[in-house]
């Protein structure tokens, strides 16, 4: 049924051991085994529908045809808004945000899947697992001992005692409002409390702060975005409340939970228009928090972790390791975040600001940077970094292929071929008796059938340009005693054209629409929490138009997105 979302979810109940111990003993225990599972959950929310107070027109992809045509782009229509369980990254923010530090002895969470060009907060791979339930289980109650422990932390939520009438009430109702990210129902108030109580008459007044908080913090409410809107307005809309908005906003700009500002923006109504939005974003986004989320979208997005699970030849390259390997990543992440907040999308793939450490100064040939320097004239850019040159490599060399397709699927957001069934995928190595030959040389034999040229064309001919670079991102020009050859013909960018280097190359895809097109896209996917659908063809056109008007200005895409009237909009869910 079109718009229904089956929520499905077994919270762990808590009740105390049956002798209850004194609470110092009570903290270090592992949570206790829950006697009882309250309930299977499934929810099917109907969403309701807009006021109209950010009426700027969007539109609709037709319900056959082209999926990517804007056919009526005055008409307002939405994509799906899928229920989104918290990403492991956003897990831990929020808990930390929460309580206003780390939560000592918090178990990591399993990785979020990611589908082909997705993001960790892709909505339809959040599932919850026995794995997921066992550490949500294990945080909540480590998070309700630091409450229940430390004075300044349950400050943040109460600062009346035990001794004080209606404490407890207190206590539920603030926590409450933190953790669900909203006022909490009067119901829900009378439920916590009389949970609170009830602990507090078989343990003790601090058992009760501990095991009500774990219970918050295992509530559907706190580990799910759950949008049930303010009211209908029509055409099968939802108007977000207040509340829900800042969560948007928080989660899509910082990877977590509101802030006490955002907070009181929502409790006053003040996020329901463009500019009341515009104003907290815009605020938000000059928060550290901001500069954490971005570093993490670029991470996701351009693949920057690659790096650390790539190996390289010790005899070819006995500098790296590990911490070279981690530091690449951090390397470019911080030179993404550079870019977003100062700079555009041209920045990205021509600036030669970096920041090496000491791991990376020997392959980038410089002494050490960590605040920041210019980098020689062939480090111009993102891809000439050592994240994507050592992440899209093999142990002994170079790879185009995976360089070529890296470029396809994440800068031009374009489908690549899969090899037949029986290519060879190893790296191709040199045979002796053929004399010295060059990367790019062992490549070109190597997909030199025609069935092979059908896709290697088009991928080698991005690919080839970073030939100037070896396995580990080092520069050359020479490879096996020959000259490098890094020239190669850019086809499909709207901008094609022959070039020499990942240089000129890059300087193409800063000018290319199609680039400028998918970093949009990109962008638009990571927000949503899915890939892009028919009804958002309209919304992206004007992003991406938006965008091109602003000289590929990164955060003011941002901005565009967040003031467009489908932020603050959901579709009704029907039964």
């Amino acid at each position: 049924m079109p718009g229904t979302i089956v929520f499905m979810f077994v919270v762990p109940g808590l009740s105390p051991p049956p002798n209850p111990p004194m609470l110092s003993r009570l903290r270090t225990l592992t949570p206790p085994t829950p006697v009882e599972r309250w309930f299977t959950v499934a929810l099917t929310a109907a969403l309701v529908a807009c006021s109209g107070q950010i009426s700027e027109p969007t539109g609709e992809r037709p319900d056959d045809g082209d999926p990517a045509v804007c056919v009526d782009p005055d008409r307002l229509q939405l994509g799906d808004a899928p229920v989104r369980r918290l990403t492991a990254t956003e897990y831990h923010n929020t808990l930390r945000d929460l309580m206003g530090t780390e939560v000592p002895d918090l178990p990591s969470l399993p990785s979020d899947a990611v589908t082909a060009g997705s993001f960790e907060n892709e909505a339809a791979a959040l599932a919850a697992s026995d794995v997921h339930v066992s550490r949500w289980e294990q945080g909540a109650f480590a998070a309700g001992g630091l409450v229940a422990s430390d004075a300044t932390v349950r400050g943040r939520f109460a600062t009346c005692t035990e001794a004080d009438a209606g404490c407890a009430r207190t206590f539920v109702t603030e926590f409450g409002r933190k953790a669900f990210r909203r006022p909490m129902t009067e119901a829900e108030i009378d439920r916590y409390e009389a949970f609170f109580e009830a602990r507090r008459a078989e343990i003790d007044w601090d058992a009760a702060v501990q095991l009500t908080v774990t219970a918050f913090l295992q509530s559907p409410q706190f580990l799910w975005r759950l949008e049930h809107g303010a009211g209908s307005a029509g055409d099968d809309m939802v108007v977000l409340t207040a509340h829900e908005t800042a969560s948007r906003l928080s989660y899509l700009l910082w990877q977590s939970m509101p802030d006490d500002e955002l907070f009181a923006a929502a409790d006053a109504d003040e996020l329901q228009t463009a500019n009341q939005v515009e104003t907290q974003a815009r605020r938000m986004l000059e928060h550290p928090r901001a500069r954490e989320a971005v570093g993490e979208y670029f991470r996701q997005w351009l693949h920057l972790d690659r790096v650390a699970h790539e190996t390289k030849l010790p005899e070819l390259v006995p500098e790296w390791s590990p911490a070279v390997a981690q530091a690449a990543t951090t390397e470019s992440q911080r030179f993404a975040e550079h870019v977003f907040f100062s700079g555009t999308l041209t920045d990205l793939f021509t600036s030669r600001h970096g920041f090496p450490t000491e791991e990376l100064a020997p392959l980038y040939e410089v002494s050490a940077a960590p605040d920041g320097t210019e980098l020689p004239p062939e480090r111009a850019g993102i891809l000439s970094r050592i994240a994507f040159l050592g992440g899209e490599a093999h142990e002994a060399n170079g790879s185009p292929p995976l360089r070529g397709v890296f470029v396809i699927r994440r800068l031009l957001c374009q489908p690549t071929g899969s090899p037949p069934a029986d290519a060879d995928t190893s790296p191709p190595t040199m045979n002796p008796d053929d004399g010295p030959m060059t990367n790019r040389d062992l490549f070109e034999e190597r997909t030199s059938p025609s069935n092979c040229q059908t896709c290697h064309e088009r991928i080698d001919g991005f690919g080839f340009g970073f030939e100037n670079f070896d396995m580990a991102g080092r520069f050359r020009t020479t490879d096996n005693g020959l000259p490098v050859d890094a020239s190669g013909f850019a086809q499909g960018i709207g901008n094609d054209a022959v070039y020499n280097g990942a240089t000129e190359l890059q300087e193409l895809f800063a000018d290319s629409s199609v680039v400028q097109d998918c970093a949009v896209e990109t962008w638009f996917t990571y927000s949503q929490g899915r890939a892009p659908a028919g009804a958002d063809a309209c919304q992206i056109d004007a992003l991406q138009d938006a965008f091109r008007e602003a000289n590929g200005d990164l955060d003011e895409m941002v901005i565009h997105l967040v003031t467009r009237p489908e932020f603050l909009l959901r579709p009704v869910i029907e039964d």
